[in-house]
């Protein structure tokens, strides 16, 4: 589909150079990661991983670079390089889109509309914010002084797959505007946006040893990063079980601050007395569902109808049902897909599990599932009806393209249904009343909620959790560029 893509693809696999350390691309000393396109289950190529000690050259070089160059201390200068960055990016958005179509299974279109814009914005969104931080000044009867933001040093960032080039963007937006050094160890499963992006930053006047990435495995590389004694902060989005990991290992190590996004089980509650359009309302519920396959930690994996109206709860159902249907499943790279595979066969397995264990306990799948390819790691679009509590899909974060449809009778439910689960990232209300509409955005607790549909805001808006979702910091908004600053007054005392 991509000419232009498919010849980064090869550049980027050809000689095993997936280690980008200091300014220049190298070969892991480790063993080769295959990475296979989840679409066809065919090996793309394989690139060695890093090894501890090369994690350990690569935070160096971030350091080197932090200490002795002008990164750290010019302002200005890392504005302009990241809006030059900018334009680079967005002139590759073919390429950047096609890398992650083939190695994450992402939906091209997606990526080219949605995902390389994002990074975009973000990048001119904290280069115009480190333009106007001016500081905070005070004074007093003993002196007088001021508070400024200072970068925090070497930042180490693990990626997800999911999102592989957006959620790059949010971490490295802000940590570099902020004048940091980082180490960016992407996805094994989605790793070549990552180098393409490393090569583009050079080009932009990104000095070298300031973007460093990393192939390789978290056993390996994240669990080096982890506990490095030079690395000041660790940013990741992933699993609580491995956000934990790294909890224990700044412990272990230097007290590095950790940020954690770790998923969620979001909730679409549709108020049925404010809810005008079903056929509407069910296409954004699909949307926030099975975009990306539902491998997301803000897709609506609830679905809950508020009210006793017989009738109305049947009506939505049959949208719901009809609106799922409607979805084309297929290659990622071909116009019109709106949903692809799921990232490996594990994941499929893993889904296909929960979801037969729900149906054995008294869950009603209500839909027509797709047919899927045979090759390639496919489930298809589905609704379950009645899941049981004590099922693990009635419990935990499906990460696949299923939804749960749930009804109960009164808000107060709704609401609690939301805020006593484990997880508390993001949900969304239709409801089309403003008064009752605020009663919502009042009582449910998540990081975002959206109303009258599906959304995680904008840049400007902080992003992050609540409860097991989320530890310390933000990504998007002011509060993300915070996330990589330290503050420090000075003071000069005079009579």
């Amino acid at each position: 589909m991509s000419e232009s893509g498919n010849t980064a693809l090869q550049q980027l696999l050809e000689g095993d150079r997936g280690l980008h350390i200091g300014g220049r691309r190298t070969t892991g000393a480790g063993p080769g990661v295959q990475l296979r396109s989840p679409a066809s289950g065919e090996v793309l190529g394989t690139l060695s991983e890093a090894t501890a000690d090369q994690v350990d050259q690569a935070v160096h070089a971030a350091r080197q670079a932090f200490t002795s160059g002008p990164w750290a201390q010019d302002a200005d200068h890392r504005a302009a390089v990241l809006r030059r960055l900018a334009e680079l990016v967005a002139e590759n958005t073919e390429e950047i889109a096609y890398l992650d179509a083939v190695e994450a299974g992402k939906v091209f279109a997606g990526s080219r509309d949605e995902d390389v814009p994002d990074f975009v914005d973000n990048l001119r969104f904290f280069a115009d914010l480190i333009s106007r931080d001016e500081g905070r000044f005070l004074q007093n009867g003993n002196g007088w002084g001021w508070v400024k933001k200072i970068p925090i040093g070497v930042v180490g960032a693990v990626l997800p797959w999911n999102y592989p080039i957006a959620m790059l963007g949010w971490k490295v937006a802000p940590a570099l505007a902020a004048g940091n050094s980082m180490v960016i160890k992407p996805s094994e499963e989605s790793t070549l946006s990552a180098l393409w992006f490393a090569e583009l930053a050079a080009a932009a006047g990104v000095p070298s040893g300031v973007v460093n990435v990393l192939t390789g495995t978290g056993r390996t590389v994240g669990r080096a990063l982890g506990l490095h004694p030079d690395v000041d902060a660790l940013t990741f989005t992933g699993s609580g079980p491995v956000g934990r990991s790294f909890l224990e290992s700044s412990a272990k190590s230097n007290l590095k601050k950790v940020s954690l996004e770790l998923g969620g089980r979001a909730g679409y509650i549709v108020d049925v007395d404010y809810a005008s359009d079903f056929a509407a309302i069910a296409a954004d519920v699909v949307g926030a569902a099975f975009g990306t396959s539902g491998q997301n930690c803000t897709a609506s994996s609830r679905v809950i109808v508020v009210g006793d109206d017989e009738e109305r709860f049947q009506q939505f159902r049959d949208a719901l049902v009809a609106a799922t249907a409607k979805l084309a499943l297929g290659d990622p790279l071909s116009e019109g897909t709106d949903v692809g595979p799921v990232i490996t066969a594990a994941s499929r397995d893993r889904i296909t599990t929960w979801v037969d264990e729900a149906v054995g306990k008294g869950a009603t799948v209500i839909n027509d599932p797709a047919q899927v390819p045979e090759a390639g790691n496919w489930y298809p679009p589905t609704i379950v009806e009645g899941v049981p509590t004590d099922s693990e899909l009635g419990r935990g974060e499906i990460f696949g393209p299923v939804t749960s449809l749930l009804r109960v009778s009164s808000r107060d439910e709704a609401v609690r249904a939301i805020n006593d689960d484990q997880y508390g990232l993001a949900s969304t209300v239709w409801c089309e009343d403003l008064a009752m509409a605020k009663w919502w955005s009042d009582r449910i607790r998540v990081g975002t909620l959206a109303i009258n549909g599906y959304s995680e805001g904008t840049v400007a808006t902080p992003f992050g959790g609540l409860r097991q979702s989320g530890f310390w910091g933000r990504d998007n908004g002011p509060e993300a560029l915070e996330s990589y600053q330290e503050s420090m007054t000075v003071w000069v005392s005079g009579s």
